[in-house]
C-alpha cells in the first residue's frame, strides 16, 4: 500500500454517492474480517443446501427414469457427483449434525413441538437413511 501524507490512506479508492473516498487501512482490514466471520457463519448452510441438491437429483432421477431426458440426466450427474465422497463429505457431515441438534432440541424440555411425533419422525429418517446405506447398498450389488 501506498501512504499518502500524514493520515496513512490508500490508494484504493471507490465510488460512492457519485464520489470518490479514500479508504483506511483499518476499513479494509475491518471488512476482510467482517466477511470472513460471515462467510464461516453462512458455510454450513451451504453444505446442507448441496446435501439437499444431490438428494432432490436422485428424487428426480428415480420419479422419472431413465426414459424420461430430465431423468436421464439427473441420473448420470448424480452419480457422477456422488463417485468423488471427498466432494459430498462435508455436506454429509453437516447434515447429520443438524439431525442431531434436531434431535436434541425435539428431546429437551424447550421443545417448540408438544407432540412426541418429532421424535419419532426424526428416529425414522436416521434409521432409512442407515438402512439405505446398508441393507439396500448390499442387495443392489
Amino acid at each position: 500500500m501506498v501512504r499518502m501524507g500524514r493520515t496513512e490512506r490508500t490508494v484504493v479508492k471507490a465510488v460512492l454517492a457519485g464520489g470518490t473516498r479514500a479508504f483506511r487501512r483499518s476499513e479494509f482490514f475491518l471488512a476482510r474480517q467482517s466477511r470472513r466471520v460471515v462467510l464461516e457463519l453462512v458455510r454450513p448452510f451451504g453444505y446442507l443446501a448441496f446435501v439437499l441438491a444431490l438428494a432432490a437429483l436422485s428424487a428426480t432421477a428415480r420419479l422419472l427414469g431413465d426414459e424420461h431426458e430430465l431423468g436421464f440426466f439427473a441420473g448420470r450427474l448424480n452419480e457422477m457427483i456422488r463417485r468423488y465422497p471427498e466432494v459430498t463429505r462435508r455436506g454429509v457431515q453437516m447434515a447429520w449434525l443438524s439431525w442431531l441438534l434436531a434431535l436434541v432440541l425435539a428431546l429437551s424440555p424447550i421443545d417448540p413441538i408438544a407432540s412426541r411425533w418429532d421424535e419419532v419422525a426424526l428416529a425414522a429418517l436416521a434409521l432409512g437413511v442407515v438402512w439405505h446405506r446398508s441393507v439396500a447398498r448390499r442387495a443392489s450389488r
